[in-house]
């Protein structure tokens, strides 16, 4: 893999994660629900599909997606299941000051699994590692250490640009000490998210 190519990937990576998404409003709607380590992990979630996908598409990405099709579906309507009953959540939760419970280690892991299913039923994502990154790569010469190169390109990509939209979540997310503004958010958050899990389903 040359340096051009390596950048390539990078600016694609970039333009990927900063288009808005299901994996952006997922990530944004859990910073604001409960902090920025809830983000944070629903980010990871993200990072281990793109290393999902760049391994399958290694190996013949057309080939087992075929195989394995039914699975991308049953993924894709479980994803989008949850994001429809986080909102619905949201919506129906009450109208008091926003308050962020802590993390514990069993809700961060839902978090990065949330990441992770929202990613593998994400159309955009498919079309970039099936269909644009084999342009600019040729994916049969890849070897680990230029996997690992990739994966570590995914990894400050992904958490540059969401940890910034996590970032200005968080300041946004301190304005809501109201109970008015409270219930605007919940009803906000909880339309963006079963917005987000009808079209994750759709596609």
């Amino acid at each position: 893999m040359t340096l051009e190519s390596a950048i390539a990937f990078a600016i694609g990576m970039f333009l990927l994660a900063l288009s808005p998404g299901p994996g952006l409003a997922t990530i944004i709607s859990r910073a604001l629900a409960s902090g920025p380590v809830a983000g944070l992990a629903a980010t990871g979630g993200l990072v281990l599909a793109d290393f999902f996908f760049m391994a399958v598409a290694m190996v013949g990405l057309t080939a087992i997606a075929t195989a394995i099709g039914p699975l991308f579906q049953i993924v894709k309507y479980t994803g989008a299941a949850y994001l429809v009953w986080l909102g619905y959540k949201a919506v129906r939760s009450s109208a008091s000051p926003l308050m962020v419970a802590p993390r514990n280690g069993q809700g961060l892991v839902k978090d990065v699994g949330l990441g992770f299913l929202v990613t593998l039923g994400n159309p955009k994502a498919i079309l970039f590692y099936s269909a644009l990154l084999p342009t600019f790569l040729d994916m049969t010469a890849i070897k680990l250490a230029d996997f690992l190169v990739l994966a570590g390109i995914v990894v400050v990509v992904s958490y540059l640009v969401y940890g910034s939209y996590i970032f200005l979540a968080e300041r946004g997310r301190r304005l809501l000490a109201s109970s008015k503004a409270s219930r605007l958010f919940n009803r906000l958050t909880g339309t963006v998210l079963i917005g987000a899990g009808v079209a994750v389903a759709a596609r």
